[in-house]
Order: structure tokens, then C-alpha cells, then sequence
């Protein structure tokens, strides 16, 4: 019998987290399942972890390091289910996180279902935590089940959608906007993002503020490849491209400010620590357009 969900996860160096993850959805219940972990390489104990799980409904692909769309693309091209589900390593659902994928689908038959993530408590609460809880969560936060998200909403840490409408990632050239790039073209053949309430996941990602400082720079180039592919007018203002958008950009967040920020830090235990860490990710994303537009 072919299964339900082929559930395919990309990894690399990642052993612990990758366990809980490949535990917690070989434990769901009710739905069929194959899990396809593609092993992009890794040099740590993820292949030791991997041969630790018994169980007929896991594959295991390898290939030396290529990068998240080519991982993904691997795993797509093995996936046999009625859905696939990406969803990264450090993700790892909670009890009925399937079914509630399953019942979305089933009242939306050409919907791409988004989990419910959330950063778990036990990420800690300092400032730049608490900030990064209350930004990642406030797409999802107060919507309800099967609440239509926009085309912004593609999110493939954790998204799924019937097979017979999935479509290969682009190898973008380095971090950012890879999901949002396939999430375009799927909107344009009429896919919208709904989200999957009670498929809640935990995030176990520990982002730090210098870490997301060079994601956003890294989004801010990307985003040339991204309008690259799709110089579409709206793509330009989407991303912030467009001359008049990065001129904004350019005088409203200052890379200069945002490197005094970052170099005196006593303002993070302040009341104004959030729009501080704002003004600093949209500054290094700014500085990543102004980078990516001579490259």
C-alpha cells in the first residue's frame, strides 16, 4: 500500500535534533507514512543515528554536500505518497501533526498545508529569544484553521501539498528566499497556502543576533536571484529591488548605525531592544540588496 505523506527531511550535521525529529514523526499515528531523510553530507554522527531506527518506513538517501534544494529535490524525486511534506531537521512535531495535514488537505484539495510552529520555551527567554518568538510566530498567532496566508506564505520548513502539484526547488546560490521563489511559481498555478492549526511543530533552531545578521544579508543578495528568475514587477517590490525601494531602504536603515548597534550592545536590556533588532536585521538586509545589486 503506498503511504499517505512521504515526509522528506534534508540535514546535515545535525545528528541530535535530526533523532528527535525522525522519532517524533515515526511516532505519529492514524496516517501513512514514508520518511525520506537525505543525508546532504554530513560529517558528524547522522549516519550512526540514522542506522539506529529500525523501521521499514524510513529511507535514508546520501549525497555529498549540494545544499537544501538539492537535498530536497533528491528526496521529491523518491517520494511515493498522495502528500509530500518538507520539513527540516529542526523541526519536530508534536502528537497529530499529520492528521491535521491530512484534514486540511481533505477540506482543501489544492492547498499547500503550513504547520503551526512555534520556538519552545526551552530556547531560553533572553531579549533577542523573546524578539525572534514573537516575529516568527506573528504570521500564524491568532489564525484560524485553514486561514488562507497569502503569497508570502509559503514556508517549506514544514509545508506540504499533493504530490502531483509539487515542483523542484531552484539551487539558489546561498541563503534565502529558495522557499519563497517555488512558493511564487505555485501561487501563479493557483496553490494557496493554508494553515494546518493543529499541526504544531517545535522549532529547535538557537538563532542568535549575529547569526540572523548574516542570514539577512545573505536574503538581501539572494533576493537578486530570486527577481532574476522572476522579473516581475511585483517580485521587485516584494523583495526590494525595485531602485525606489532600495533607495528607502538605503536612507531609512543605515549599515552605519546598524554596525554601532552591533558593536556597543548595551541597549538589548532596554525597552527599546525590539525595535532595535529590527532596525539592525532590516539594515544588514538592506546592505545585502546594495551588495547583490553589483554582483
Amino acid at each position: 500500500m503506498e503511504p499517505t505523506f512521504s515526509v522528506v527531511i534534508p540535514t546535515y550535521n545535525r545528528a541530535e535534533l535530526l533523532a528527535r525529529t525522525v522519532q517524533a514523526f515515526l511516532a505519529q499515528e492514524g496516517v501513512a507514512l514514508e520518511l525520506i531523510v537525505v543525508d546532504d553530507g554530513s560529517s558528524d554522527a547522522t549516519p550512526e543515528v540514522l542506522a539506529g531506527f529500525r523501521d521499514p518506513r524510513l529511507r535514508v538517501l546520501r549525497q555529498p554536500n549540494a545544499g537544501m534544494a538539492y537535498a530536497r529535490n533528491a528526496g521529491l524525486l523518491q517520494a511515493r505518497g498522495q502528500y509530500v511534506l518538507f520539513n527540516d531537521d529542526d523541526v519536530v512535531p508534536e502528537a497529530g501533526f499529520l492528521q491535521a495535514h491530512l484534514n486540511l488537505h481533505q477540506r482543501y484539495p489544492r492547498a499547500a498545508g503550513v504547520s503551526y510552529t512555534y520556538i519552545p520555551e526551552s530556547l531560553g527567554q533572553d531579549s533577542f529569544i523573546r524578539f525572534w518568538r514573537a516575529r516568527a510566530e506573528s504570521g500564524v498567532r491568532g489564525r484560524a484553521d485553514g486561514a488562507l496566508l497569502g503569497w508570502g506564505g509559503f514556508w517549506f520548513a514544514s509545508l506540504s501539498l499533493p504530490l502531483e502539484q509539487a515542483e523542484a526547488f531552484a539551487p539558489m546560490r546561498g541563503y534565502g528566499w529558495e522557499d519563497h521563489e517555488l512558493g511564487w511559481r505555485l501561487w501563479r498555478k493557483g496553490v494557496r497556502p493554508r494553515l494546518a492549526l493543529g499541526a504544531r511543530a517545535a522549532h529547535e533552531d538557537r538563532v542568535s543576533l549575529d547569526v540572523m545578521v548574516a542570514k539577512s544579508r545573505s536574503l538581501g543578495r539572494m533576493a537578486w536571484q530570486f527577481y532574476r528568475l522572476h522579473p516581475h514587477p511585483l517580485v521587485a517590490l516584494w523583495t526590494g529591488v525595485h531602485p525606489l525601494a532600495r533607495a528607502y531602504k538605503r536612507w531609512a536603515y543605515p549599515w552605519a548605525r546598524a554596525e554601532r548597534l552591533l558593536r556597543v550592545r548595551d541597549w538589548e536590556g532596554g525597552a527599546g531592544a525590539f525595535a532595535c533588532y529590527r532596525f539592525v536585521l532590516e539594515a544588514a538586509y538592506t546592505q545585502g540588496l546594495l551588495e547583490g545589486a553589483t554582483a
